[in-house]
């Protein structure tokens, strides 16, 4: 067990830790710790890690229709054949799914760039959304299981995906999708979860009278 995590310390240097921890950049957690709204931090709640998804993120949400439009512009010879519609326009085909491929891939980096998966001394948060964005928070005391999950594509490139199951919920609510190095990341949730725990047994272990 860790001590530093029930520190009161600077963000900044909890957000350098967490970097160094989890096995990546630190630079990069500073920049994602900066890119927490200050509106969602209660006074003196501190950011001990604050992540965006692997840039792998962006094709593997996409795979699906990358792959339909792929199997367009293999087809596309044959239809510009045999429909009568598009008879003769099988470059018109590939040009119309190659730029609906690109349009699917920008939306992604969209929702790439609007996501954040942040871990603060109090709580676990999930922000998300381009337009409407989406906010899911739980206390940490509230988390009552994680668990890793390897997609056979996350495996290749060595990224996965990390879900929080809360007390009173029989399903997991939420997922850290693609993230990088999880099993360090993992390890450093379990650890200021395990914190939190046992400083939550303290305080039911105080006589108050």
């Amino acid at each position: 067990m860790n001590p530093d995590l029930g520190k009161q310390i600077s963000p900044t240097s909890q957000a350098v830790d967490a970097g160094a921890r989890a096995g990546g950049s630190a630079t990069v957690d500073l920049r994602a710790a900066g890119m927490v709204p200050a509106h969602l931090l209660d006074g003196d709640e501190v950011v001990l890690l604050a992540i965006k998804p692997s840039l792998w993120f962006i094709p593997f949400s996409s795979f699906r229709w990358l792959a339909a439009m792929g199997l367009i512009i293999a087809a596309a010879p044959y239809l510009a054949r045999s429909v009568p519609a598009v008879e003769g326009q099988g470059r018109l085909i590939i040009q119309a799914a190659a730029v609906l491929a690109a349009v699917r891939l920008l939306a992604a980096a969209m929702q790439w760039v609007s996501r954040l998966y942040v871990l603060t001394n109090r709580r676990l948060m999930r922000i998300r959304g381009v337009f409407n964005v989406d906010i899911f928070e739980c206390p940490l005391t509230r988390i009552q299981n994680t668990f890793l999950r390897f997609g056979w594509h996350e495996r290749l490139v060595g990224v996965g995906t990390i879900g929080f199951a809360t007390a009173g919920t029989a399903s997991t609510e939420a997922y850290w999708h693609n993230v990088a190095h999880p099993l360090e990341v993992h390890e450093r949730i379990r650890s200021c979860l395990l914190y939190t725990s046992d400083a939550a047994d303290e305080l039911d272990g105080v006589d108050l009278g």
